[in-house]
């Protein structure tokens, strides 16, 4: 790296200059002025260092300098001006021009080889830090370009069948980055129960989402040796149901941290027979549920004091049950949505039980989608600082024809309610 150009309208001098710095070791190409220069530049984009005269007609140095140290110039450039003046307004003027030094004519030509050579150190330093962060760019567009693929893996993994038999369902599961931590899903697991679960995985990004992603390949399998939510007896039908606390007993066992991985998560399983409404469920440091009834249009709050799933060994959870009546709706959620901030206030889960009670009126389909933009709307953002995750499992009741059941078991057993 020793290619220069010299800009100088002074005929005699631009030869002097040229012959100079040749017999010290630099590629020297000469333009008039600052119009040419621009067009040699062009012409040779290797040439990266100009020391050019101040006064020239047509373009002089501070215009040349200004054009090249523009934002929209193609290259970096090392620019030295020179000029016959010494006074300190010259050199401000040149400096605020974008000059990255200033030397005057009458300076010796070993000391202006000098400054040469200390431009192109700098310029070789530039030069590897612009390669550098090349190489970053590119990496980071196809770490990019990866994580968009699993977000989009991750997003194929939600349900798409939005009813099923005896229940309806709806949700809104959003990242707060490419990939997030939270997973919800739920699953026909025979004629009469229907299994759904939410999970909420501690932090964010790869490490959260493969967590997540690995909790709800442990949850699909629901046939063979290797189901959680199902367990083989040796009489017909030949399985039985595992219980809720069962099931978040297992994914602890499963998913035990160590020393070298610290992830834990929250969740929510639950088991809904929806012949008969009865609904089982069992929470891991999860936020309670929100049980709204059908009848009164009031919603309560349903949960458990338990233990994170992944974080110890000695942890017990339990099962509750709640028996549901036709058009009673039971939500679950990540905290992202009750934790959204509008300055240093959250939305908190009071109010989300009260946005819960004032869209019951609406369709099933689309009340996910309308508490989500409820609480956009009330903090002023489109954005969510964490993962947000909503699902709501509306219980239809049994089919007509069908032998009626007794709806009216006991309400409030095992479960602790939260005003």
């Amino acid at each position: 790296m020793n290619d220069i150009l010299v800009v100088d309208d002074n005929r005699t001098m631009l030869m002097f200059m040229e012959r100079v710095l040749t017999k010290r070791g630099f590629n020297v190409t000469t333009a008039n002025d600052g119009t040419q220069a621009l067009t040699v530049l062009e012409e040779c984009p290797h040439i990266q260092f100009v020391l050019s005269d101040w006064m020239m007609p047509e373009m002089d140095g501070i215009e040349l300098c200004s054009r090249l140290k523009s934002g929209s110039y193609s290259r970096y450039i090392f620019f030295v001006l020179l000029s016959g003046k010494d006074d300190q307004e010259s050199i401000i003027d040149g400096i605020n021009a974008g000059a990255d030094d200033f030397v005057v004519k009458d300076t010796h030509v070993d000391e202006i080889s000098a400054r040469i050579k200390a431009g192109f150190r700098t310029l070789e330093l530039h030069n590897q830090i612009t390669a550098q962060n090349n190489e970053l760019d590119s990496a980071y567009a196809i770490m990019k370009k990866d994580l968009e693929s699993a977000g989009d893996l991750l997003k194929r993994l939600l349900p798409a069948e939005r009813k099923l038999s005896g229940v309806e369902i709806s949700y809104v599961s959003l990242p707060s980055a490419q990939i997030g931590g939270d997973m919800l899903g739920y699953m026909q697991l025979d004629e009469e129960n229907v299994g759904f679960y939410l999970l909420d995985v501690a932090g964010h990004g790869v490490s959260s989402a493969l967590m997540s992603f690995s909790v709800q390949q442990s949850i699909a399998v629901n046939t063979g040796k290797g189901s959680i939510v199902k367990s083989p007896i040796e009489q017909a039908p030949f399985y039985k149901i595992n219980s809720p606390d069962s099931v978040l007993k297992q994914l602890n066992d499963l998913y035990l941290s160590d020393d070298h991985n610290l992830l834990y998560f929250t969740m929510v399983y639950s088991v809904l027979n929806v012949k008969t409404g009865m609904l089982e469920f069992s929470i891991a440091g999860h936020p309670p549920l929100v049980w709204l009834h059908a009848a009164t249009g009031d919603a309560e709050f349903i949960g458990q004091d338990s233990f994170v799933v992944g974080a110890f060994d000695f942890v017990e959870y339990q099962t509750a049950r709640i028996q549901l009546e036709p058009g009673d709706k039971i939500w679950i959620y990540s905290d992202g949505i009750t934790e959204a901030e509008k300055g240093s206030e959250q939305f908190t889960e009071e109010g989300l039980r009260q946005t819960v009670m004032e869209i019951k009126h609406h369709p099933t389909t689309v009340q996910t989608e309308m508490l989500v933009n409820r609480v956009r709307d009330w903090q002023r953002s489109e954005q969510f600082d964490d993962d947000v995750s909503v699902l709501v499992v509306e219980w239809t009741g049994y089919s007509e024809g069908e032998q009626s059941c007794n709806t009216k078991l006991s309400t409030r057993v095992n479960a602790q309610f939260f005003k």
